[in-house]
């Protein structure tokens, strides 16, 4: 039998691929802490690390019949993992060249009446969701999303741990995307934050 790390052997594969929840956490417990690691020194981002991690082992438990136990687990595992910080890193680049694009545009660019109607409604709701955050749950995310400071910058200016800083953006951008119903604009939010927040303050 080929053993597949400390912990982790075939038999231990196929209980998982049987349903064995006991299985699934030895291999949560051998392998979790080492895929956040490799998210983490691709992303730089706490919070964006343990979500896919735990996307990893949802995904996992989910197709766990698919799971071939002749195979590299580990390379299987790492396999997922960089396929998501692939799309993740993808996702931020063409956001940066999106807003990048519209904060090149020229300013007497003339809207028609709809899309100054669609505007104005989003930065209604968004005015409202705000409005709900607590202080500083709102003020740490519009320093990031608004002023454009820095994680490290928040931390420093509101005498708070960079880690204090990540969760409370994350926290505030899920408020977010689970109380804007249609998916498309929370696409807009996340990519295009500055650019959309700009009309909180016309």
């Amino acid at each position: 039998m080929v053993i597949e790390s400390k912990y982790i052997d075939r038999d231990i594969i196929k209980k998982l691929k049987s349903g064995d929840k006991k299985a699934f956490q030895r291999i949560f417990n051998a392998y979790s802490e080492r895929l956040f690691n490799f998210t983490f020194s691709y992303l730089k981002d706490s919070y964006e690390s343990e979500e896919i991690v735990q996307e990893i082992f949802l995904r996992l438990w989910e197709n766990r019949t698919e799971v071939d136990e002749e195979k590299s687990f580990q390379s299987f595992l790492y396999r997922m993992a960089v396929n998501k910080v692939y799309n993740n890193l993808k996702h931020k680049v063409v956001c940066r060249k999106y807003e990048n694009y519209l904060n090149s545009l020229d300013q007497s660019y003339s809207v028609s009446p709809e899309e100054h109607l669609y505007r104005k409604d989003l930065v209604e709701k968004l005015r409202e969701l705000l409005s709900m955050l607590p202080e500083q749950k709102r003020k740490i995310f519009e320093m990031s999303k608004l002023e454009g400071l820095s994680n490290a910058e928040i931390s420093k200016q509101l005498d708070l741990s960079i880690r204090t800083v990540e969760n409370q953006i994350y926290r505030a951008t899920k408020f977010l995307k689970d109380n804007l119903k249609d998916e498309y604009l929370f696409i807009l939010v996340s990519c295009f934050g500055s650019f959309l927040f700009n009309y909180l303050f016309i």
